[in-house]
């Protein structure tokens, strides 16, 4: 019995997922780590309006339909594997008006351009407020992660004048359990079921 208990200790710390992205939180006090898209007018700027921490960060948009990106790319090149789990959360707020809203994508990145599979996290626009929240997904990784994983974020306006988008972004967090990682986890617990038996 107390050999399951010791193996089962060890396997905890495992199951932590190797952390993808850089300056997520925006603690180094600027946007580095991240690539902008902007439009015309639109700024993605630091911001001491944070969820934790010092800073977080802003995109602004207010130009007709068009949308202003941000997004830390190709990240993971070969630690990611073909449909590795990955986690993928944030903290967000914001709000739109006259058709604005927020998005948050994600994609398997093929070396060379391309991509093995793209999704709008959650479906649809971001369900953001005048607070703080956290949003949590599950993604599994595309058929070819050559090129890493991509986590967007799309601030986008409608065609309507006075058509804005702000987001605020903060504790941003892409992590992954790498599938020989998760099958030795798995090996892991079948020692312990098998322990327990005797």
């Amino acid at each position: 019995m107390k050999t399951a208990l010791m193996i089962a200790a060890i396997a905890t710390p495992a199951i932590a997922g190797i952390e993808l992205t850089n300056n997520g939180g925006f603690e180094a006090g600027d946007t580095s780590g991240w690539e902008s898209f902007p439009t015309a007018n639109s700024t993605f700027l630091v911001t001491n309006d944070a969820n934790s921490g010092s800073f977080a960060a802003e995109v602004f948009n207010n130009d007709l339909a068009s949308g202003a990106v941000v997004k830390q790319a190709n990240l993971g090149i070969g630690v990611v594997n073909a449909g590795d789990e990955i986690t993928v959360s944030f903290a967000a707020k914001g709000e739109g008006a006259v058709g604005g809203v927020a998005f948050a994508e994600f994609f398997s990145e093929i070396d060379g351009g391309g991509t093995s599979s793209a999704e709008i996290l959650g479906g649809a626009p971001l369900a953001l407020t005048s607070e703080w929240q956290t949003f949590t997904y599950t993604v599994i990784a595309g058929a070819d992660v050559s090129g890493g994983v991509t986590l967007q974020f799309a601030a986008v306006t409608g065609g309507a004048p006075g058509s804005v988008s702000v987001l605020f972004l903060d504790d941003v967090s892409v992590s992954v359990i790498p599938a020989p990682a998760g099958a030795a986890l798995l090996g892991m617990g079948g020692l312990v079921a098998m322990r327990r038996r005797r």
